[in-house]
């Protein structure tokens, strides 16, 4: 009965202390509904992409993301497939450029980011690719303005987060 009572004092104290525990999140958020639609934790060296159709060009981008050693957002490669209004035509210090047959490439970006704005709509097919899995990214809360960016939360806001945003999609979903 001890050793019982022991692990519940144990258990009872190891539980609040673990959700004190510091996490970073890739979090997408609808700024105009103040509201996370998306949360995913992050390791350094963790890579993503974000793929979609230009609004002007109709060519697709592929933007190709990094988290570095102190969990910034860090854009390493862009490719396109067209290099007229609005896509990317300057090249910052040790950048490359590579055209292909059928895209264009820059790459060594190494450009560090406080967030994305993105405006995400279905004829665009804005679409994250994170480990494998991709996520149609209007899908999370329609046709609107996402921010992804990196935050630094406890391990119970992560999962507060994390319950939050899934039921906002099931809501979507049946809409």
């Amino acid at each position: 009965m001890k050793k019982r009572n022991v692990f519940l004092l144990l258990f009872a104290v190891l539980v609040p202390v673990a959700g004190l525990f510091p996490v970073h999140v890739l979090q997408i958020e609808d700024p105009r509904k103040e509201r996370v639609v998306f949360v995913r934790s992050l390791q350094p060296d963790d890579r993503f992409s974000l793929r979609y159709r230009h609004s002007v060009e109709l060519c697709r981008v592929w933007d190709y993301f990094r988290i570095d050693g102190q969990y910034r957002l860090v854009l390493d490669e862009t490719v396109f497939g067209s290099s007229n209004a609005g896509l990317p035509s300057v090249l910052g210090d040790g950048e490359r450029f590579t055209r292909g047959t059928t895209a264009s490439r820059i790459s060594n970006m190494r450009r560090t980011l406080p967030a994305v704005e993105i405006w995400v709509n279905r004829r665009y097919e804005n679409t994250l690719e994170f480990g494998g899995r991709k996520i149609r990214l209007p899908e999370l809360a329609g046709d609107t303005l996402l921010r992804l960016s990196i935050r630094k939360v406890i391990l119970f806001e992560f999962l507060y987060e994390k319950m939050h945003s899934l039921m906002n999609r099931m809501n979507e979903e049946m809409r």
